[in-house]
């Protein structure tokens, strides 16, 4: 029998799932405390259940372990 996949939840979906305020889960997404993907910088978060339990159990997700953050390089600013 195959495992049925669940859809990510939105910010107002975690929101609800979570039981806290809209701009809460997304602050925590910025500050990486809540693990999310977005496709395009600025877009629509896809967010896992299993990482919503996680940040309320204080826990990093399974997922997170392994998602190393991309940075800009810096341009050189010439006076």
């Amino acid at each position: 029998m195959a495992a049925t996949k669940v859809p990510p939840l939105t910010t107002a979906e975690a929101s609800e799932y979570a039981r806290r305020h809209v701009v809460t889960i997304r602050r925590a997404l910025e500050s990486r405390e809540l693990h999310g993907e977005q496709r395009v910088p600025g877009g629509p978060w896809s967010i896992r259940e299993e990482c919503v339990d996680a940040y309320l159990a204080g826990a990093i997700c399974e997922h997170k372990q392994n998602v190393v953050p991309i940075t800009r390089a810096r341009s050189a600013r010439t006076a």
